[in-house]
């Protein structure tokens, strides 16, 4: 992967909340003006474990996808957070074993802000660098964690930005700019090989027995014409036809969930684009939960969180932001590897990837139940979790669990 390092000359300001942050347990956050008219919100739940301080646990930054999910809101109220969205305990909460950061991100997404709407982001490598800016002075606020091990959990599109993230904080660290434990990344229904991922949906849908073959025509049909398109380098007509492709699916299917397939969707018969596009986007910001865990978050963010954490008056936090997500449309579907999930894993060169291909795909058990199987050599680890879709972590907390020991070691 080609990637070139920005180097941004400002001056940061980091504003952090004066109160002690939002329900109990330690945590810290803040607004970090990244450049000229873009601020980032971060938000830092210290890990309860039975430790000396907090730093004695490996850090974890929480990207939610979209690309206009909001972090501190899905991620942390809806997914891993100390509570839910009712402000009930959460009994599977990361925060028990890991300290875990929620970054609003890309800028313009949640309680992140900007001046102008000139200032938003127009591709994944802006996204990166405005997250590298942030981390830095994250460092500089809270140095403590400089040593911690530290991972980068992406959700969907916030692994494509969490993978360009890594590359450039990497550089950094090899420079000298920036002192940073990296441990690793973990990607969570990818999205950073998109034609890769279009290419298999018909094969998959056709082999689990949800489409025919006139269904499977119709799929990869819309596959091959969203390659020639990408190939032709028409990108933002690439992602037009992305939506399209998927309105296909939701039609031969008669309502199949994209974001897993043992669910159906509502049936409202055949959508226009506009339509299908925001049912898609919600699947993939993780929006797409029962109307009342909406509506209570929605409330919940722009009320006592908002009041908590002293978010300016004038920002509304919202499920999706429209212009963020316009912003990088013809940006959305563009790879971030140089070369299906698995598919573009089989792909990747690096010095040890014959140990990975050798490896043995082993059985996951947790409490004598078969949670999904593992592959792992070369230190790449790829993980299958049975019964799960895309809320993989809420569908199968056992299983995901198990993943985070097996990753961290703790």
């Amino acid at each position: 992967m080609k990637v070139i390092t920005i180097l941004v000359i400002l001056c940061l300001s980091t504003v952090k909340g004066d109160a002690t942050g939002f329900g109990p347990g330690e945590q810290d956050y803040g607004y970090v003006t990244i450049r000229e008219g873009a601020h980032m919100f971060w938000w830092l739940y210290h890990t309860t474990a039975n430790v000396t301080d907090s730093s004695e646990r490996p850090l974890i930054l929480w990207l939610m996808g979209g690309p206009s999910g909001s972090s501190c809101g899905q991620g942390n109220f809806l997914l891993v957070g100390p509570r839910d969205e009712m402000l009930y305990e959460r009994k599977n909460t990361w925060v028990t074993d890991f300290n875990i950061l929620f970054v609003d991100s890309p800028v313009g997404v949640g309680f992140s802000y900007v001046d102008s709407l000139r200032y938003l982001n127009e591709n994944n490598k802006e996204s990166a660098a405005d997250l590298l800016e942030l981390i830095r002075e994250f460092y500089i606020q809270l140095p403590k964690f400089s040593k911690t091990p530290f991972y980068v959990f992406g959700a969907g599109y916030g692994s494509k930005i969490g993978t360009e993230f890594l590359v450039l904080l990497n550089d950094e660290v090899k420079s000298g700019n920036i002192d940073s434990n990296i441990k690793g990344m973990s990607m969570m229904g990818s999205w950073i090989s998109p034609v890769d991922t279009v290419l298999s949906l018909a094969p998959f849908l056709y082999q689990t027995s949800l489409i025919d073959e006139n269904g499977r025509d119709k799929v990869e049909n819309h596959a091959e014409y969203l390659k020639s398109l990408y190939d032709d380098r028409h990108y933002y007509q690439t992602t037009l036809e992305w939506f399209n492709l998927l309105n296909t699916i939701y039609y031969v299917t008669d309502g199949v969930d994209f974001a897993n397939i043992i669910t159906k969707m509502e049936k409202t018969g055949r959508l226009d684009n506009s339509d299908f596009k925001e049912i898609m986007m919600n699947k993939m910001t993780g929006n797409d939960f029962r109307v009342d865990s909406a509506t209570y978050l929605y409330l919940l963010m722009n009320g006592p969180v908002k009041a908590a954490l002293n978010i300016p008056d004038k920002i509304t936090w919202g499920f999706t932001n429209v212009d963020v997500l316009n912003n990088l449309l013809a940006d959305f579907m563009l790879s971030v590897t140089d070369t299906g999930q698995l598919s573009w894993i089989n792909k990747l060169k690096w010095k040890n990837e014959q140990e990975f291909k050798n490896a043995k795909r082993k059985t996951v058990w947790v409490n004598n139940t078969m949670e999904g199987y593992l592959k792992q050599g070369g230190g790449l680890s790829f993980y299958w979790l049975n019964v799960a879709g895309q809320d993989t972590i809420n569908e199968n907390p056992e299983g995901t669990r198990e993943f985070l020991r097996t990753m961290t070691g703790f």
